[in-house]
């Protein structure tokens, strides 16, 4: 009995062909041809599954996306569980960063699509963006310490996740390229969360 195949697997395996190329060269070195020959298989399997370069991007970014929730998922379902909002902020903002060189590999697929975003003057309207739906989740909870006076009512909420976000994005970059390691940035977060969550204490007469 012949063996089946599992297309979804193909097509995730053919995905991290083109993340290893894009990682070490760009996306601009990603062909059909130079991911088949990276994935070990024949350019007619890969057209099988990707007829053309822009589906097989396409579905390379929503696989960088699914990897990267399942990358943070851990350890933000864990801090909601203690029900404290600093805590949800920190996994957030961690689960952004690499712990390992599969992540900073993953990070840098990521950079090489921001690249060609900002050649092209935009984001491909097919590539659903990242950090939006880390600025809501951020904002929520920092409306909620807000609600509970663990962080200054007065304060932009949506600006301070803004801010929170561009900088663990800045942070990532910064360990890809060598100015800061893991455990700096962490540093670095909990500073500014500390600086967040005691503003309320700053206030007091």
């Amino acid at each position: 009995m012949p063996k089946r195949v599992d297309h979804q697997e193909r097509r995730r395996e053919i995905a991290e062909a083109l993340f290893r190329i894009a990682a070490a060269q760009g996306l601009q070195a990603v062909t059909l041809r130079a991911v088949a020959a990276a994935a070990g298989i024949s350019m007619n399997l890969v057209q099988y599954y990707f007829p053309t370069k822009e589906e097989m991007l396409r579905f390379a970014w929503q696989r960088i996306a699914e990897l990267g929730g399942e990358r943070a998922g851990a350890g933000i379902v864990e801090a909601l569980r203690t029900g404290d909002e600093r805590a949800v902020l920190r996994a957030y903002l961690l689960g952004v960063l690499p712990t390992d060189e599969r992540g900073r590999m993953l990070c840098a697929v990521q950079i090489a699509y921001f690249a060609v975003d900002v050649t092209r003057g935009g984001q491909d309207p097919d590539q659903e963006a990242l950090l939006p739906h880390l600025v809501n989740a951020l904002t929520d909870q920092i409306r909620q310490a807000q609600a509970r006076q663990r962080i200054p009512a007065h304060l932009d909420a949506r600006l301070e996740a803004d801010t929170l976000a561009t900088m663990t994005a800045g942070l990532l970059t910064g360990i890809l390229v060598d100015t800061y390691d893991t455990d700096q940035a962490t540093t670095i977060i909990d500073y500014r969360l500390d600086q967040l969550f005691s503003g309320i204490r700053a206030a007091a007469p």
